[in-house]
């Protein structure tokens, strides 16, 4: 039986909390007793007796590890909460705070580290420091690849920037996936808390992360380069044909090749909520580029295994999906009870 790697969940470490005020993270109480999960001005709160954000999954691997074992999951990739970014610090504090969260994780990941890796958390507001860190959290603390933003909202650049080019040689030079998350662009703007950012934001960042680093050459210059788009990549998958037919069409594309031939270098996990749509992406981009990912104690978490077998794939194509790609893809072993079974 193939090991069930789920590479899409979160982590929110104690170590990480009421750090450089006023941008760290810190959890509040507010008068009414709701729980408020605070980054400088930004809040999203948690009902009077919601204990969600405490919830000792977030922070003790003991504790993710039983829910694991309840839950089937045989390895877990973690990384930080989205709203943990800072990329609109300073960048000495964007600097440190990614070096406390790497080495948070890398400590939370220690529980069982056959069973949990982690990805490493960047300054993207100094690509320079970045790529330092980047090499410091792979080679001492084991990470199995980069968790990262869609820069536009916070930093006025888009994911072609040459500005982001040093973490892209980095990451191909030590082998590491890049994984796009978004974040609510309320963080960086400094408004509040609107749902449409998590629901259709994140899947435009998504969007826009992917078709930026096609149409603006990237994988030309960087042919190594593994990119991991969750939320089912948003609407790239759903419109390659009209961003292809673009490349073709409009000078600003850099795209030397067909955007069909960079295939290779992208991977999408599953979570797609609509079946119709989830075995579109399937027959898209090929079983072999799709990771289970549920956003694991995320708002919209869901069986990311159960999305997977409700498809009626035949074994094999399912057997890449749950556990094979994404073994292949961050360079892990099985643990040996699942290799045994």
């Amino acid at each position: 039986m193939v090991a069930h790697v789920n590479m899409h969940s979160h982590v929110v470490l104690t170590e990480t909390l009421n750090l450089f005020p006023p941008y760290g993270p810190r959890i509040s109480e507010e008068s009414d007793g709701t729980l408020a999960y605070q980054v400088g001005d930004y809040k999203i709160f948690f009902k009077p007796g919601d204990g969600h954000i405490r919830d000792p999954r977030f922070n003790d691997s003991g504790a993710r590890l039983a829910d694991m074992d309840a839950k089937g999951i045989d390895i877990m990739g973690v990384s930080i909460s989205p709203l943990n970014y800072l990329y609109w610090a300073p960048g000495e504090v964007g600097v440190e705070f990614s070096r406390v969260q790497n080495d948070a994780m890398a400590d939370f990941c220690a529980g069982d580290p056959e069973r949990l890796f982690f990805f490493a958390t960047l300054p993207l507001q100094d690509a320079e420091a970045a790529a330092v860190e980047l090499e410091r959290a792979a080679r001492d603390l084991g990470a199995r690849g980069i968790n990262i933003g869609e820069p536009s909202v916070a930093l006025g650049k888009y994911a072609d920037d040459e500005y982001f080019f040093p973490i892209y040689a980095k990451a191909q030079e030590l082998g590491l996936p890049i994984f796009f998350h978004p974040f609510p662009p309320g963080i960086a703007s400094g408004t509040g808390e609107n749902q449409l950012d998590w629901m259709a934001g994140y899947l435009h960042q998504s969007t826009m992360a992917g078709a930026s680093l096609l149409l603006g050459g990237v994988f030309d210059t960087f042919p190594g380069l593994k990119l991991v788009l969750p939320h089912g990549g948003g609407a790239l998958p759903y419109q390659y044909g009209r961003f292809e037919y673009a490349a073709r069409r409009m000078k600003g594309s850099k795209a030397k090749r067909n955007l069909y031939d960079y295939m290779e270098n992208l991977y999408f996990d599953c979570l797609i909520h609509n079946p119709v749509a989830r075995k579109f992406l399937v027959d898209f981009a090929g079983p072999e580029h799709v990771l289970v990912g549920d956003n694991y104690m995320g708002w919209d978490a869901v069986d990311g295994f159960e999305l997977v077998r409700e498809l009626g794939l035949d074994q094999a194509d399912e057997d890449k999906i749950v556990g094979e790609n994404a073994l292949a893809l961050f360079r892990l072993r099985a643990p040996a009870e699942a290799a045994a079974q």
